[in-house]
């Protein structure tokens, strides 16, 4: 009985001893102090290890964390709501219970695992945060110097936080990440991301605006980091192994780019990718086999350096901005259908790579720096190309032939030939803001497709620069005529395959001494209009046979022939033709309209000292008006202010569908017609309208005609050299006013007719 007692006693102790412990089992500071300190706890310090131990430090007493704490109880709490801090390295690890509190814990690391959980509402200023418990509910306002670790698990930023990455800081990311519950997190400093570990896609963590480096360190190179929103790098991507996978989105880099051995960028045909800032990058850019791209932007100043060690498509821009693109040995950059290859500062070159451009692709040369073409412009594929830079004076300069199988839109700027041939096999347009550098070793071919009312322009800096070994026409489609909107000079051949060109605003197409038109004939000669628009100019020798001018109107063919005597002067011959016959040869009223003659007027002249030249005139039937017969017809030369008349012969047929009269002898050069002999091509011109006045002349906006003493009616007709009739008018006064604002500067004719006895008169003035 006495030893049963005694061992009810032994067991009431140990209970009584552990209900004791149990109740002991809580630790709060009374004063000021380190962690390790008893004074700091009133007697008893707590370990570095805390197990199922409540530590609390009330408000406005501070504990200096003197070494690594670790805090472990299920049900225990860790309430800070005075001061924790640290003056060394130290840090707190929860891995079981609750961090409370509304107070400052300024230490330098703060980790949560396991079952670790937090409702600090207070201050943390921390080097490191490190979480991998499985969800971390987050209320305190936090200021992380170094290191926001998120190795698993996620941290919920609930209402009321505030997680700040201070300036330099580095978000690393393994099996965690970070959402937010009506929190918010803030990397308005400039920060980094780092990536380690397995596969997994970016989240919150990428603020474009201030994101410095990111860094990827997976596990190996099938590890994928994978991105669900753009990603603006402004300083350096360091890929150390791993794959980054766009994903349909856009990467931009600003700083430089460091890849290690087999880590690659996948693509995708939605994804692009910029490379901006200065300098060459460390290294080269690696893609994913099958990788796409719809969007590579270049963007390297101070003579920059892009090089591509891989296989990538491009399946929307190629995007020269600056610096260099370089394709090394085992690169391939492949220009799919329907892409382009925008160039402003940029190139792209090749150092043992292969640029493939066989499938159609376009070009365009834009801003406001020259440019010389690169390997963009050599691809089989060429299809459109634009030329729409800065200022008319900017120009790219052809390194290699072109071959152009689309359209060549020529806005604003310059084609500078440089000695290579250019092959147009598609349409062109252009305005007078763009024009070509021609040269004397340069051969330019039209076939075109097609063409409507379009120009091409030549640079009027040199002589040089208007001239063409060749030009060769090959135009399809319903009007086959390119306009020649510049002075051009052919140094060897104008070859006529199809087609026409046209001659208009005193642009001549001179023919040099050594050259030839060939494949001529009534559908292919070069179209002239009016006395005061561009002329062919050819070489005739003295003593020689007669030389062929191939011209004609827009009606149709009408070539002239000039042959000078053996003691004439040998030079330069100009012939335009245009329709009507004028009165006045270049004035006054249409004869053509009345008249048995050949609708048309030749214009011969020529600055050579002595001119005794035979001339030879053709024209197709369907020039010929009124009746006119061709079998008592004769060349009237415009002289003296007069159309002379001479003796009549029969015109003789002749090649492409022409008949010819010819007039030999000739000393004087102005126009010249063909008329039926009785058909005097000068009407006189019933003069005895007196007291006329027509002012100003020359005149801009509006000409008056005043007729004086007069009470009479008059009709008055406006019209242009050519005899088309602009409009007509009447009055029952002496004065009469027409707008010739809208009109463009040249020559024009008022015909006065007294409607009471059909008197005329034509007057000129000019419109400036």
């Amino acid at each position: 009985m006495k030893k049963q007692l005694l061992n009810l006693k032994i067991a009431a102790i140990a209970v009584g001893i552990f209900f004791t412990t149990t109740a002991s089992a809580a630790f709060t500071a009374v004063t000021s102090g380190n962690w390790s300190s008893a004074t700091t706890w009133g007697g008893i310090a707590p370990t570095a290890t805390v197990l199922n131990q409540d530590i609390t430090i009330p408000s406005g007493i501070t504990v200096t964390l003197d070494a690594d704490v670790t805090f472990t109880g299920l049900l225990n709490s860790f309430a800070v709501n005075g001061t924790l801090s640290n003056t060394s390295s130290n840090g707190i690890t929860i891995t079981q219970g609750a961090l409370s509190g509304n107070g400052t814990i300024s230490v330098n690391r703060l980790s949560f695992t396991t079952l670790g959980t937090s409702s600090f509402s207070g201050n943390l200023n921390l080097k490191r945060l490190i979480n991998s418990t499985t969800i971390l509910a987050f209320t305190a306002i936090a200021n992380v110097a170094d290191t926001l670790e998120l190795e698993g698990g996620n941290i919920l930023l609930n209402t009321n936080a505030n997680l700040t990455m201070q300036s330099n800081s580095t978000i690393k990311i393994n099996n965690g990440s970070i959402t937010i519950g009506g929190g918010i997190f803030n990397t308005n400093n400039a920060y980094n991301v780092m990536y380690v570990g397995t596969s997994k896609t970016t989240g919150i963590e990428l603020n474009t605006s201030t994101l410095q480096h990111v860094y990827l360190q997976m596990n190996n190179n099938n590890q994928t980091v994978t991105l669900n929103n753009n990603m603006i790098v402004n300083g350096n991507l360091n890929s150390n192994s791993g794959k980054l996978t766009l994903n349909g989105k856009q990467l931009t880099l600003k700083g430089n780019l460091t890849m290690g051995g087999g880590s690659i960028i996948n693509s995708d045909a939605s994804a692009m990718m910029t490379i901006e800032g200065s300098g060459s990058l460390n290294s080269m850019l690696m893609f994913d086999a099958g990788s796409i791209i719809n969007s590579l932007t270049i963007n390297r100043s101070t003579s920059g350096q892009v090089k591509l060690g891989s296989a990538i498509t491009i399946d929307g821009h190629l995007n020269l901005m600056d610096g260099n693109f370089s394709i090394e040995g085992g690169g391939l950059a492949v220009v799919a259908s329907g892409s382009t290859v925008h160039v402003e500062k940029g190139s792209v070159t090749l150092n043992t790579g292969t640029f493939n451009g066989t499938a159609s692709y376009n070009v365009e040369y834009m801003g406001s720096t020259n440019a010389n073409t690169g390997i963009e412009f050599i691809g089989s594929g060429l299809n459109n190309v634009w030329v729409n830079y800065t200022n008319t004076s900017n120009k790219v300069t052809l390194s290699n032939p072109a071959n152009i199988s689309g359209n060549l839109n020529m806005s604003k700027g310059k084609i500078d030939l440089n000695g290579k041939n250019i092959f147009l096999n598609g349409t062109i347009s252009s305005s007078p803001n763009a024009m070509f550098v021609g040269n004397s070793i340069s051969e330019m071919h039209l076939n075109l497709t097609a063409t409507t009312n379009d120009t091409i322009y030549f640079d009027n800096a040199s002589t040089n620069s208007q001239t063409l070994y060749k030009l060769r026409l090959n135009i399809g489609g319903a009007n086959p005529m390119i306009h020649l909107g510049s002075k051009l000079i052919i140094d060897s051949e104008l070859n006529f395959v199809k087609g026409q060109v046209a001659l208009s605003s005193n642009n001549d197409l001179e023919i040099g001494a050594a050259a030839a038109i060939v494949g001529f004939d009534d559908t292919k000669y070069v179209v002239t209009s009016g006395n005061t628009n561009g002329a062919l100019v050819m070489k005739v020798n003295a003593g020689s046979a007669y030389v062929t001018f191939p011209v004609g109107t827009n009606s149709n063919y009408s070539p002239a022939f000039v042959q000078q005597a053996s003691a004439a002067t040998s030079g330069n011959f100009n012939v335009r033709a245009m329709n009507t016959v004028l009165s006045g040869g270049t004035y006054g009223p249409v004869n053509s309209n009345t008249l048995k003659v050949v609708n048309r007027t030749w214009f011969v002249n020529s600055g050579v000292a002595t001119i005794n030249a035979n001339l030879k005139f053709g024209w197709v039937a369907a020039a010929e008006v009124n009746g006119f017969d061709r079998t008592n017809a004769y060349v009237s030369h415009y002289t003296s202010n007069a159309w002379d008349v001479i003796s009549g012969s029969s015109a003789t047929v002749s090649a492409n569908n022409t008949y010819e009269l010819s007039r030999t002898g000739v000393t004087s050069l102005s126009p010249f017609a063909v008329t039926e002999v009785g058909e005097p091509l000068k009407i006189k011109e019933l003069s005895n309208l007196t007291g006329i006045e027509l002012y100003p002349n020359p005149s801009k906006d509006f000409v008056t005609i005043k007729m004086a003493n007069s009470t009479d009616d008059f009709t008055y007709e406006l019209t242009d050299i050519t005899g088309r009739t602009i409009l007509t008018t009447s009055n029952a006064n002496s004065l009469n006013k027409f707008d010739v604002s809208n009109l463009k500067t040249g020559y024009y004719f008022i015909k006065i007719t007294n409607t009471n006895d059909n008197k005329t008169i034509t007057k000129r003035f000019v419109k400036e």
